[in-house]
């Protein structure tokens, strides 16, 4: 898994000093004035900051969350028949996302399977968190999708005009095509009858023109009713994906309240965050006890579709094998920070933590980018993976929990 991946070639030779005199695209980016203005579709709130959340984005989110809590729960609560909570978060990880697919197959062949309050994933988890969403009716989709696809069907390289005069090295019209194959007006309406229903949908990407992640409600999109959903829909999803370099950006259409249009540009969410689900910000327990008068019980999934437990593997002393090797520890360490995140967000609100991330040792090895042999090798080790049982865990990696000395345990039991 050390030796650098094709995309990752094409990655480190855009950073050759050649790129200097590029002429580039031309666009209609957003000025600086209106940045707060401009809204896909013209319709605000369809997305967030995944950093940081304005005031009145937070606003909206606690007032809408507390809506949830109210109508759905709130007979439940005075009831005392509350339901168990479920949260899926999945991370990218390109053609590893075959491991969290095959998780996913064997977890519904198991019967074992929630269907899941909110989904959220980044990046190759982006392709999979809509159908991951609607349940394991379309567990087919998601095993023919990262069981079949080859690199040819994803991008086509475009290193010369990419270094001349492009944004990418890789032309991802394949990409784009697949995903409009699968993402359609009926797919749509389905997410958008869960929306409203209270289940939650999110992608998120990195707003290049910030720097910053983004999460957008991708349940708000499909319940919009505009004629542009579905294209917005698919080009989240798909930006969600561009790996910087290799894969060009989104540019993703935004207009003013006065009708003024204008673009962002958009690239894979894992450049800023590998995994996302739920804003810090939001305290999730206060909230839900302040509307029904006690908490729910909550388990949080994640599934981290990238090795983040390692064994030494020597790295050849040439550019390509270093940059790989760089590249492949960077994306494994965000990915580590974000589970640590979540982790802590789980245990101030008293939310059940389990996390899954590809063991070190895989009986799989990959001859392209999208290799299919490899991506059915990975999708039935991560299924066989989930029927053994010991995929979950508790605790963030490296993470442990001291024992409770007699002191504290005496003092826990007063």
């Amino acid at each position: 898994m050390n030796r650098p991946r094709p995309l990752l070639r094409l990655l480190m030779l855009a950073l050759l000093p050649v790129l200097g005199a590029c002429a580039g695209i031309t666009r209609n980016a957003v000025p600086t004035e209106l940045a707060n203005e401009a809204q896909p579709l013209g319709i605000p709130g369809l997305r967030v900051w995944g950093d940081v959340l304005e005031p009145n984005a937070l606003d909206a989110l606690v007032a809408r969350q507390a809506g949830i809590l109210r109508t759905r729960y709130g007979a439940q609560a005075a009831a005392g028949q509350m339901p168990v909570l479920h949260y899926l978060a999945l991370s990218g990880g390109g053609p590893d996302g075959a491991f969290g697919a095959g998780v996913l197959k064997a977890w519904s062949q198991s019967g074992t399977r929630p269907q899941f309050a909110a989904v959220a994933g980044v990046s190759t988890g982006a392709i999979i968190a809509p159908f991951a969403f609607l349940g394991s009716d379309y567990d087919p989709v998601i095993e023919e999708i990262y069981t079949t696809l080859r690199t040819s069907q994803v991008a086509r390289s475009t290193v010369l005009s990419g270094l001349v005069s492009g944004v990418a090295l890789t032309d991802t019209t394949g990409l784009a095509n697949r995903i409009a194959h699968y993402v359609d007006a009926a797919l749509l309406a389905k997410v958008a009858a869960e929306y409203r229903r209270g289940r939650l949908l999110f992608v998120g990407t990195t707003n290049l023109d910030y720097g910053r992640p983004m999460i957008w409600n991708m349940g708000a999109i499909a319940a919009s009713g505009h004629a542009g959903a579905v294209q917005l829909f698919r080009d989240v999803i798909r930006a969600s994906a561009a790996v910087p370099i290799a894969f060009p950006p989104v540019f993703i259409p935004v207009q003013t309240a006065d009708g003024r249009r204008f673009d962002e540009m958009h690239v894979d969410g894992g450049a800023t965050s590998q995994v996302v689900l739920i804003s810090p910000q939001v305290p999730i327990a206060a909230l839900t006890r302040q509307q029904i008068g006690r908490n729910i019980d909550r388990r949080m999934w994640v599934i981290v579709n990238n090795r983040v437990l390692t064994d030494h593997a020597p790295v050849r002393p040439r550019i390509f094998s270093v940059g790989g090797a760089s590249i492949s520890a960077l994306i494994r360490g965000s990915a580590i920070g974000d589970l640590y995140k979540l982790f802590l967000i789980a245990e101030r609100d008293e939310v059940e933590f389990r996390a899954a991330w590809i063991p070190r040792q895989v009986p799989c090895t990959a001859t392209e980018e999208f290799d299919p042999v490899y991506m059915r090798c990975l999708f039935d080790f991560g299924a066989a993976e989930q029927r053994r049982g010991a995929l979950w865990s508790d605790l963030p990696p490296y993470f442990v929990r001291p024992p409770l000395s007699p002191m504290r345990v005496g003092n826990a039991t007063n």
